[in-house]
């Protein structure tokens, strides 16, 4: 049996990005087509350093992620682009205050890029900084990614070199996000010294992230030897640019079985150029490019999806020159549309050493060998229907831009104008994110959603548009007027954690501690079997814990004092699962500490 070249090297895409010791985030921005919430909590726990091996972690550590991130974290999406899980977690409302949507019409255009720009200090140093791009989304898929990870450097050394345009790159992510500092984060990106991994040799940073700017569709210079193009999504124009560069039978073409068996059956042969046509999973998920690029032909007509797991998500252009490969990675799928300035797109562009061919190799092999007569043969699936209540959703974003209205705790969800669908037959549905989805008022903008508990509010909504036969479902971020009560993430992140896990939180944080052990995992919600653990009961903070850390550590009681009150105060106020008695030794607590606070301050 003939081995298999080896892969690349996998990098855990959220290890990565988990700061060293000593160090802390002070600036970290996303940008990504779509986004599942807890991937967010799942990136927030790494950024400090408490994601475990699923992902995950507890629910004292989501607050903690919470509380020291909450300024420095912003996330851009695609407007209406946050997957609605079946099951959502109460608390992940409060995951509301990271999120920036981009309102681009996707009927033309989409915010496509993939981006992680984090920024590390430290108390002895100055910022380092890690820059990835790549084709991931941020979510919880599984697809087969590729990225690359550039270390940022305040000072020069071997291997490192700066990074034209990644100031210009930086502002736009932090002008998007709302930052009032994206000038100062465009200077300091300027300065740093940038380190591509092992093998790898940076020449340009195609920044496509402005309306209007397109990336660098042309070939690097040079002969070429062989060209190598993985995309799961591709359009017939861009492939016949493609099928001029280097020389014939030396092309090969790596993409999705639904894609290539569109492009088989397209007029003009656009799939002729390219000797070597490989396939993988169909990617079916979060429609990404679906606009025509001219009028359609094909209900599937550059349809971009997300993969199901193991599916192709891969976005890379190989062009093989001798010994060298230059390399372009990045959100750009083999589309006019992502390459002309209608998307938003970035790529990064390197040059590679000889190790680079075994892991394309790799690639390469696990995909499935098709010509174009068999592809030609196979008759693309009825999408009809999904296409449909698609053009639905899009028609609904190009003119909906909802706010919250918010009388106390009373809310009403204001369109604003009357909402659009692209069939008179679909039907609009919306509700909070937490609540029941109720039928939007014929010929109405204005929907009431009744009375929300603070420790649920959130600027996340949810919406439905279905057909007698189907639905999609999705969550955005609206505006709320007036804002949200400041106390909000206390009312929720206490009445998520409960009294128990609060008492051991405060004696590990005492204590010196990471967090207790046993906590229950943050997406939990505490009711039924957490309500059990917290019956068999717990070991109830006391005032001998009390002078023992502040004997031993000052600051550790300072730290503990910060949260102390609020988190009481929040647990009395929103946590319904207290009994009397458990309000009783809570306040008695309070008292305690507030003693102990007074002598030991004094």
């Amino acid at each position: 049996m003939k081995e298999r070249p080896p892969a690349w090297p996998g990098q855990p895409y959220l290890d990565e990005l988990r700061p060293e010791r000593g160090e802390t985030v002070r600036l970290a921005l996303f940008a990504t087509y779509s986004v599942d919430l807890s991937a967010i909590a799942a990136m927030l726990l790494a950024l400090i350093g408490r994601n475990n091996e699923q992902g995950s972690g507890t629910a004292i550590d989501f607050a903690e992620a919470v509380d020291q991130l909450r300024d420095h974290v912003r996330i851009i999406i695609q407007r209406g682009r946050i997957a609605r899980p079946v099951t959502l977690p109460r608390i992940a409302g409060i995951l509301d205050q990271f999120v920036i949507e981009q309102a681009h019409d996707e009927r033309v255009r989409s915010w496509h890029p993939k981006i992680a720009l984090v920024a590390y200090g430290s108390p002895k140093g100055p910022l380092r900084w890690r820059l990835w791009i790549g084709s991931r989304n941020l979510t919880r898929s599984q697809n087969l990614e590729v990225g690359i990870l550039l270390d940022g450097h305040p000072k020069r050394g071997k291997g490192r070199a700066r990074l034209e345009g990644v100031g210009n790159l930086g502002a736009g992510l932090a002008k998007v996000a709302g930052r009032p500092d994206a000038s100062a984060i465009s200077e300091e990106l300027d300065a740093v010294w940038w380190k591509a991994p092992e093998g790898f040799r940076m020449r340009a940073l195609l920044d496509g992230l402005y309306e209007g700017v397109g990336l660098a569709v042309e070939p690097p210079a040079g002969a070429i030897d062989g060209l190598t193009i993985v995309s799961p999504f591709l359009s017939s124009d861009f492939l016949k640019e493609a099928g001029r560069w280097g020389p014939e039978g030396a092309r090969t073409l790596v993409s999705s079985m639904p894609a290539l068996i569109d492009m088989a059956n397209r007029s003009g042969a656009p799939l002729a150029a390219f000797s070597n046509l490989l396939a993988y999973a169909a990617p079916d998920d979060a429609t990404e490019e679906k606009a025509p690029e001219a009028p359609r032909t094909s209900p599937s007509e550059d349809d971009e999806a997300e993969p199901q797991p193991l599916a192709l998500h891969a976005k890379l252009f190989a062009f093989h020159q001798g010994d060298t490969t230059i390399v372009r990675v990045g959100s750009a799928n083999a589309t006019d549309r992502a390459w002309s300035g209608r998307n938003s797109e970035v790529m990064v562009e390197l040059e590679a050493e000889e190790a680079f061919n075994p892991g394309l190799a790799f690639l390469i092999g696990k995909a499935t060998p098709v010509t174009i007569g068999e592809l030609a043969l196979v008759k693309s699936a009825d999408t009809s229907e999904a296409d449909a209540l698609e053009d639905s959703r899009k028609a609904l974003m190009a003119c909906w831009d909802p706010i919250l209205h918010r009388d106390g705790d009373r809310f009403v969800l204001d369109a604003r104008s009357l909402p659009l669908l692209a069939e008179e037959s679909h039907h609009l549905a919306a509700g909070h994110a937490n609540g029941d989805l109720l039928a939007w008022p014929k010929d109405g903008v204005r929907l009431d959603l009744g009375t929300i508990p603070l420790s649920v509010q959130s600027a996340f909504i949810q919406v439905r548009v279905s057909s007698t036969q189907n639905s999609v479902r999705w969550m955005q971020r609206v505006e709320v007027d007036p804002p949200l009560d400041e106390k909000r993430d206390l009312a929720a992140l206490a009445s998520h954690m409960g009294l128990r896990a609060f008492h051991e939180w405060m004696r590990a944080m005492l204590g010196g501690e990471t967090v207790p052990v046993g906590d229950v995992a943050w997406d939990e919600d505490l009711g039924g079997a957490a309500k059990g653990r917290e019956a068999l009961g717990y070991g109830r903070l006391t005032l001998e814990d009390i002078l023992t850390a502040w004997a031993r550590d000052e600051k550790a009681f300072k730290r503990v004092d910060k949260h102390f009150r609020p988190y009481v105060e929040a647990l009395l106020a929103h946590d319904g699962n207290l009994s009397a008695s458990e309000k009783k030794d809570l306040n008695e607590l309070a008292q305690i500490w507030a003693i102990a606070r007074t002598q030991l301050f004094a």
